[in-house]
């Protein structure tokens, strides 16, 4: 054995903290970093775009991560928006899409592309494109270099009025049919059955099926199934309601609804007896029409299958006063 002297005991000491700083330094830079789905939700109350990495100067709701080699971001859009024609000089833009549908217009080819969720897709320096979304879309969005390198440009009268007009969605119904597709989603949802002294039924024409129905639409977070009821037929019809009582429930895994933006919805229906106690009509979007018919012609007109079982429900219960179960 060996016996060391002064200096090489300074220099191994030295050098045992010289390991343990660089291991200190690389624990620090490697290891995993969090930010909470929590936290990042509360930012989007706030903000249509909220940025999770980058070297960014302005202060963001949340913390982020320094990066100087990306951008990385959601995009979340509650009403429908759209962005004006423009491009990025050095920038390439990389978008998986989570939720919703978005289109983009390539000014140089004229060219539309249409998005939908779990779609991933690129957009080189360069490319000069408009955008629109449909309420309910976010984006994660990864750019990389990142800056500001955006040009705008001067906008066409055609891709102006392209912007303002909103993304359509078409839906097809499919009932205990086996080429449905397999159902991704599953939202509460409840509808009006409004039928006044004539014994007439107020039905809606849906603009994305063009069938007639009863309004009523999905539930919102911080609503009960009766609010839910009482939102969706004021801002499809006008009409305020009292629900007067409860007709039935729809969650037959048989009725599939595939709507055009990836989304394909089981069934799941809370029909409620209702009484309007005020509002004129005035129609939302998402309908064309709206008329008041026999309830029982009301079945003649063009509605899905589970539409008809529900007008055929509301007979019922009017008549002897038991709800359904579907």
């Amino acid at each position: 054995m060996k016996k060391r002297n002064g200096r090489e005991k300074k220099n191994n000491k030295k050098s045992r903290r010289l390991k343990l700083a660089f291991f200190i330094g690389w624990w620090i830079h490697y290891t995993m970093k969090r930010i909470s789905d929590e936290s990042i939700r509360q930012a989007l109350t706030q903000t249509t775009r909220q940025y999770l990495a980058g070297d960014l100067k302005k202060p963001q709701t949340v913390p982020h991560f320094q990066e100087g080699t990306v951008e990385v971001g959601i995009t979340s859009y509650d009403t429908p928006e759209s962005e004006a024609p423009h491009y990025h000089t050095q920038a390439v833009e990389y978008m998986y899409l989570m939720h919703g549908m978005t289109q983009y217009i390539d000014l140089k080819t004229d060219e539309e592309y249409t998005f939908y969720a779990g779609d991933f897709f690129q957009i080189t320096p360069g490319t000069v494109y408009a955008q629109r979304s449909r309420p309910g879309t976010e984006l994660l969005f990864i750019k990389t270099p990142p800056g500001n390198d955006k040009v705008e440009v001067e906008e066409p009268d055609a891709v102006f009025t392209w912007r303002q007009a909103s993304v359509e969605t078409t839906r097809t119904d499919y009932f205990n049919d086996p080429e449905a597709p397999h159902p991704n989603s599953v939202k509460p949802a409840a509808a009006a059955a409004i039928v006044n002294e004539k014994e007439e039924i107020l039905l809606v024409k849906r603009r994305d099926n063009e069938k007639w129905a009863m309004p009523g639409g999905t539930m919102e977070e911080g609503e009960d199934l009766a609010a839910c009821v009482k939102r969706e037929v004021r801002e499809e019809t006008g009409f305020e309601i009292e629900v007067t009582g409860f007709i039935g429930t729809y969650t037959d895994p048989g009725t599939v609804i595939a709507y055009s933006d990836g989304e394909v919805r089981r069934e799941f229906l809370i029909l409620y007896e209702a009484r309007i106690t005020g509002g004129q009509v005035q129609l939302d979007a998402e309908s064309s029409d709206y008329v008041w018919v026999s309830l029982f012609d009301a079945a003649t007109l063009p509605m899905t299958v589970s539409q008809k079982q529900r007008v055929e429900d509301v007979k019922s219960f009017r008549q002897h006063g038991i709800p359904a179960f579907h």
